[in-house]
Formats: structure tokens, C-alpha cells, sequence
């Protein structure tokens, strides 16, 4: 157990004197009750250095005070260098006594374990809202007439055909399919209502005009156009049309089935040179139903798939001289 004591003093620092020895035995209880203490305090510790005054133990304070106050009282000490110090006396520990004003360490408890800090609000939990969290991505949009935008992949969709799109700083988009065919959107307009949206653009020449309506249907004015239908194309009711052209040496490839009913036309071309290779099957009902027409000389028309024709439907009519028609598939009338 250890008593500080604090002294302070003026302190003459040119005494010189004699060291002095001091020898403590002291010895205390678990009760703090002194058993043994032996004390040698010097006779005159005005002779002493301040270094000397320092390491004195705590028990030769009053000692020190009474030697030192004849100095203070007669201004003696005036007529030597002063200081302003602070005497620590030694404890038995050799550990100097002061007012510090640092708080004292606590005692170790022995114990490893880290507090941990409480969170605010007691044992609410703060969800972390960091910029770590993944934001989920936006769900494709499918419209009812046949188109799906996928803004994640940047890909969208016309029946069955896939295009990536590119959004340019003139508010137009930029589409390409797989084979590196381009196209241009001039125009992009969505009915909330039916959930259908409208396309129109042009190719990436801008010699050819194109409109995908609504109604799912395609309309595309110019030559040398080429129109590559894998999905199913559904063509219900009078005037309606899956795929319209006008413009010389047009081009379909009607890989994916193809139906039609109601006085529409599945493939309508006015051209000379066109050419439809239909490898998907056909289905035609209705009077004025027509799955295949073409109005212009030199058509070819090569079907590989099988056709179903009936209740008045025709499959593939052509008018204009030097027409072709392969057929290589079944047809059920």
C-alpha cells in the first residue's frame, strides 16, 4: 500500500550539504495494519539538493518543513538562486507521490475479453445500408404484341427476333441483330393501356422504312429488304398482316410457325424479285385468308414446311409472271 504526500515549497538550489541515508522496513497486514517501521531522517535537510529532497521519504516531511520555514520567514533564501518546486517525497516503493491530474488506470481483472460498444437505441439493430448492397436488377418488360425489352442485357425483342440496343445522345436506339444486321428506332411509343408498344425506324443506310404497329404486325418500306421470322406469327382479323413489304427483291425467311385466320395475310409482298422461304409450318382459315401472297414478276416461294388449309383459306398466291413455288412439304386441304 502506498501514502503520497505533496510538499511545496521555495527551495534554495544553491545549499550544498551532506547526502544522507535512510533505511524503511515496513511491513503491513492484509488490513492495512503496520507492523515494523525504522526511519533515519537527515539532520539538516536544508543542506540537501533538491535531487537529495526528492528521494527522502514520506516520513521525514515534517522535518523538511521545519528546517526550510527559518529560510522563508527572515527572507534569507532571497540572497540565493530560488526556484519554485515540488518536493515528491519517496514512498517505502520508491514511487514519488503528486497531484497528478491523470485518472488512474483501473486494475487489470485478468480477463481477455473486448467490451463490446452498445448500439444505439439499446438492442435495436441498425440494418446496414451501405454501398456493399447489390441493387436488383429490373425484370424484363414484355409488351402484349410481341416485343420484350430487357434493360440488364440491353437486348430487345421483336417475336422471336433478338436485337442489342444501344441508346444514342439524339434520343434515338440503335439496334443489331446476331448476323450484324443494323436498324435504327425513330420512334418509340407505348399504349399503357393494351400494354403494346409501336416502333418505327429506318435501316441503317436509310433507304428502308420500318413500322412493327400495335397490332404485332410489320410493315417495311424499301428494297433489298430482308425479314427473319423464327417465332410464332399470329394474324387474326380483316386487314390485319404479319409481315407487309413493298419494295423490290424482298426477302423473308419464315423459319416459325405461321397462323392465320379471320381475312388476314400472314406474308404480304408488292415487288418484283421477292423470294419466301417458309420452312416453319402454316395454318390458314377463313375465307380471304391467305398465308402467302405476293404481287410482282419473278417471286420465288420455297416451302419446306407442311400447311394446313381450310375453310375457305388459301396458302400461297402469287400474282405476277415468272413465279416460282417449291413445294416440298405436305399440304392438307
Amino acid at each position: 500500500m502506498q501514502r503520497k504526500t505533496l510538499l511545496s515549497a521555495c527551495i534554495a538550489l544553491a545549499l550544498s550539504g551532506q547526502g544522507w541515508a535512510a533505511d524503511i522496513t515496513e511491513i503491513e497486514t492484509t488490513t492495512g495494519e503496520k507492523k515494523n517501521t525504522n526511519v533515519t531522517c537527515p539532520a539538516d535537510p536544508g543542506k540537501l539538493s533538491p535531487e537529495e529532497l526528492k528521494r527522502l521519504p514520506s516520513e521525514c516531511s515534517s522535518v523538511v518543513e521545519q528546517n526550510l520555514m527559518p529560510w522563508l520567514v527572515t527572507g534569507a533564501a532571497t540572497a540565493l538562486i530560488t526556484t519554485l518546486a515540488i518536493v515528491e517525497l519517496n514512498d517505502d516503493d520508491d514511487h514519488h507521490r503528486n497531484n497528478s491530474p491523470l485518472p488512474p488506470t483501473p486494475p487489470d481483472d485478468d480477463s481477455d475479453d473486448t467490451p463490446v460498444p452498445p448500439t444505439p437505441g439499446g438492442d435495436e439493430i441498425i440494418p446496414d445500408d451501405g454501398p456493399d448492397d447489390t441493387p436488383t436488377p429490373p425484370k424484363p418488360i414484355a409488351f402484349n404484341n410481341d416485343v420484350i425489352l430487357d434493360k440488364t442485357e440491353k437486348t430487345l425483342t421483336i417475336r422471336d427476333s433478338v436485337f442489342s440496343y444501344t441508346e444514342n445522345a439524339d434520343g434515338t436506339i440503335s439496334l443489331q441483330d446476331s448476323n450484324g444486321r443494323k436498324a435504327t428506332i425513330n420512334l418509340w411509343q407505348i399504349d399503357e393501356t393494351n400494354n403494346t408498344v409501336a416502333l418505327e425506324g429506318m435501316s441503317a443506310d436509310g433507304a428502308t422504312k420500318w413500322q412493327y404497329n400495335h397490332n404485332g404486325e410489320l410493315v417495311i418500306t424499301g428494297d433489298n429488304t430482308t425479314v427473319n421470322n423464327t417465332g410464332k406469327t399470329i394474324v387474326d382479323g380483316k386487314g390485319a398482316t404479319g409481315t407487309e413489304i413493298a419494295g423490290n427483291n424482298a426477302v423473308v425467311n419464315q423459319d416459325g410457325e405461321l397462323d392465320v385466320s379471320g381475312g388476314g395475310h400472314g406474308i404480304d409482298i408488292t415487288g418484283d424479285s421477292a423470294t419466301v422461304d417458309n420452312k416453319g409450318g402454316m395454318t390458314v382459315t377463313d375465307p380471304d385468308s391467305i398465308g402467302i401472297q405476293i404481287d410482282g414478276d419473278k417471286a420465288v416461294v420455297n416451302k419446306d414446311g407442311d400447311s394446313a388449309i381450310s375453310n375457305g383459306g388459301t396458302g400461297t398466291q402469287v400474282n405476277g409472271d415468272e413465279a416460282t413455288v417449291n413445294n416440298n412439304g405436305s399440304t392438307t386441304v
